[in-house]
């Protein structure tokens, strides 16, 4: 009713405004906007009534209003957070050959600021904390801080986003305290939409992590005074596309990631921590229901030291090849709530007997936004 109300008005509405000769293009405006003027006004007029140009200018004004409040709304401060309680569950946290399963328990806590900067700019900063505790390992035990004061975006179109951030890690193990560390850590981002929907981007990190309760070695493998530092430097480059509604899976994003970085330490002992890797990861993920979402993915990794001998073996250096799938499950219970499952299973294989392992990892998450 309302549609044809709208196109019975419109040569009313031009021989109107044709005849004060005071309002210049409004006929255009006046037949986009014509639905919503009817809805502002409370009755509608009869048929055959006319629009004096004195109103057809205060709907303009009206609608020229709520653009501009919906522009400062965007540019106004946000804010998001959430927390969750994680229960879980490793049949090998300690990643050894012993194999003792554990029972454990994670709080996370995460919250961001954003803010648009510009048409094509805006910022975040955010903090994501993470305390684990297990029943009987202790030495997996942590407290886990990530800030990231400054992230900014540049996206002048719908083809290009760039991105660069940077985050300081703080890592406290309170009874493997050689495990602690503090890392300061750049990253840049790159990212090209094709198609509508397939994408590809290429991703650069350096970061800098000391460890404040471990000395690095000499080559003799006495301690020195300064602490152990790792630098590592790392590319990432990833690609992907999305099925909207031909799978089970509403808006299923498929994805295949390479990953290639060098890890440099300062400890001289046989370069005990001097390794190179490469990695590749497929996922998908996508919404099996409104509310139900779907992710799985497959893992492999292949760890090359340069130097570091394998044990009592006159052999190459050592190396690991690593497997990993994992699967999950996420159902949201309404805006505030939503709870997750996880299954994660590691295979690692090396020339280095002592260093395999398998771990299963089973959870189930919480999670609380607002």
């Amino acid at each position: 009713m309302i549609a044809k109300s709208s196109r019975l008005c419109r040569a009313p509405l031009v021989g109107a405004v044709a005849l004060s000769g005071m309002l210049a293009g409004i006929p255009l405006l006046l037949a986009q906007d014509a639905t919503e003027t009817q809805r502002e006004r409370p009755e509608l007029p009869p048929l055959t009534a006319q629009i004096s140009p004195e109103e057809a200018l205060a709907a303009i004004k009206r609608r020229a209003q709520k653009i501009l409040e919906a522009r400062r709304a965007a540019r106004r401060l946000k804010f998001y957070g959430e927390v969750s309680q994680v229960f879980g569950y490793e049949t090998n946290p300690a990643t050894a050959s012993n194999r003792k399963g554990d029972t454990y328990f994670e709080e996370d806590g995460y919250v961001m600021l954003s803010k648009k900067l510009t048409p094509t700019i805006s910022w975040e900063g955010s903090y994501y904390g993470v305390y684990l505790q297990y029943l009987d390992y202790g030495d997996g035990d942590y407290t886990s801080h990530t800030f990231t004061p400054l992230k900014l975006r540049w996206q002048p179109g719908r083809m290009w986003r760039l991105e660069s951030w940077l985050d300081y890690d703080l890592n406290y193990y309170p009874t493997a305290k050689d495990s602690s560390y503090r890392q300061f850590k750049t990253s840049t981002r790159v990212r090209q939409n094709l198609f509508g929907t397939t994408f590809h981007q290429l991703q650069y990190e350096f970061f800098e992590r000391d460890y404040m309760a471990r000395n690095a070695r000499d080559g003799a493998g006495n301690e020195t005074l300064s602490n152990r530092v790792d630098r590592r430097y790392r590319l990432r480059h990833k690609a992907g596309f999305t099925v909207q509604d031909r799978l089970p899976l509403k808006n299923a994003l498929f994805t295949l990631e390479n990953d290639w970085y060098r890890n440099d330490s300062n400890d001289a002992r046989n370069d005990f921590y001097d390794y190179d890797v490469w990695k590749i990861t497929g996922a998908v993920n996508g919404n099996a229901t409104k509310k139900l979402s779907l992710n799985g993915s497959f893992a492999f990794e292949q760890k090359n030291y340069r130097e570091r001998p394998v044990t009592n073996l006159v052999a190459p250096a050592r190396y690991d090849g690593k497997y990993t799938l994992a699967s999950g499950a996420t159902y949201d219970l309404n805006k505030m709530w939503k709870v997750a499952a996880a299954l994660n299973f590691d295979h690692l294989g090396s020339n280095e007997s002592t260093g395999e392992y398998d771990n299963m990892k089973y959870s189930l998450t919480m999670t609380a936004r607002f």
